[in-house]
């Protein structure tokens, strides 16, 4: 890499944790390979804790418009989208940004439309194995792609531009702490096995009811087992109600948000997750089996796609949405938990799945490029 430190980039990323996430990952790696990294949300993600991390005067919000069929907001569209990318131009100018890394999602588009008409590099990260919208629409223009699984191809019209690179992981996820010592944190050090419970960055509904309903119909099956459950902001206090008075909340870490989610990775013997690419990468880096059970209507379906790749590899059983349900599942969750041998092999097929050095690849091609 060359003269590094003359190099400025603007990552652009909201919407939801999926993409701010490792959005501030490659914020990481950049500024560790001496490369000044700004970094654009919308102003609705400043409630995301991830951003704290981003130091202040990096750090730009601006109102990216989302797509929409009401009439309203579609008569506002083109005012509000022309303002957002003057806010960029603004930003790529002041700062002679070198190149913009859109992560996906309706954030992007704004930054990565100014980028092109500013004749400066853009790249985008995609998450998923089915593109979203914004990567197929900018796939043309972009001079990267990056992407996280190997079936994204069949989607774009461009497969020469796309590196297999995975997706960008924060270093204080990749936590280095033996099992017995990670749940003792979480309270759990009595448990025999731990089951790690993730909704996503909002939470989910239905893994909430179904984590509920196994602790309640199950509880004398489950009665040595660990949970790590993390309800989303939403459910939180509902949840925390529901179990002191309906169930003895005995093994149960409830939480809104792991932010230790290091060490519930480490303290896991396997994770009931949806299939978003973010968890579903960390869980791979940190070699966490899982039960899949892919959120229904994600755009174009992904979920289901992703969830398909992980079983394919052999590091995951997938449940549909509609299975989810205790009878079901505790079945699945029983064997798995009783087979030793089984959950080792998925932790093995997890970890060969995984890309822990994505952000570091990003970088290396980013910085080739444009010095």
């Amino acid at each position: 890499m060359n003269s590094v430190n003359n190099i400025s980039v603007l990552i652009v990323a909201g919407g939801t944790g999926g993409h701010i996430s490792p959005g501030v990952a490659l914020y990481e790696a950049f500024r560790e390979a001496g490369v000044r990294a700004l970094f654009l949300s919308g102003r609705r993600d400043a409630r995301f804790s991830s951003l704290n991390d981003v130091a202040k005067e990096d750090l730009f919000l601006y109102r990216a418009p989302s797509f929409s069929k009401n009439p309203g907001r579609l008569l506002l569209f083109p005012a509000v989208f022309s303002a957002a990318m003057l806010a960029v131009r603004k930003i790529v100018k002041n700062n002679d940004v070198r190149a913009v890394i859109g992560m996906g999602g309706y954030v992007s588009a704004p930054a990565l439309m100014a980028a092109k008409l500013m004749k400066v590099p853009l790249f985008v990260c995609e998450q998923n194995s089915v593109p979203g919208k914004v990567t197929r629409f900018f796939e043309k223009h972009a001079a990267s792609i990056f992407g996280t699984f190997r079936g994204a191809t069949e989607y774009l019209k461009f497969k020469e531009k796309y590196v297999l690179a995975g997706n960008p992981i924060r270093k204080k996820v990749l936590v280095d702490a033996k099992k017995e010592e990670a749940r003792r944190v979480f309270h759990l050090g009595h448990s025999k096995k731990v089951v790690l419970v993730i909704g996503g960055s909002q939470g989910a509904v239905r893994i909430n009811e179904l984590v509920f309903g196994l602790k309640k119909d199950y509880a004398d099956d489950l009665k040595n087992i660990g949970f790590i459950w993390s309800t989303g902001d939403f459910s939180y206090q509902a949840y925390k109600e529901k179990i002191n008075r309906e169930i003895d909340e005995g093994s149960v870490y409830l939480s809104p948000f792991i932010d230790k989610v290091g060490l519930a990775y480490r303290a896991a013997d396997i994770a009931i997750s949806r299939s978003g690419a973010g968890v579903m990468m960390e869980l791979a880096a940190m070699g966490v089996p899982s039960i899949q059970i892919p959120y229904p209507f994600a755009a174009d379906n992904h979920q289901d796609r992703n969830a398909d790749e992980f079983v394919q590899a052999g590091a995951a059983v997938k449940i549909s949405n509609a299975d989810a349900v205790p009878e079901k599942v505790m079945p699945v969750l029983h064997d798995l938990m009783n087979n030793p041998r089984a959950l080792e092999r998925m932790a093995k097929k997890a970890r060969e799945a995984a890309m822990v050095n994505a952000a570091e690849t990003i970088v290396k091609e980013i910085v080739n490029h444009v010095s």
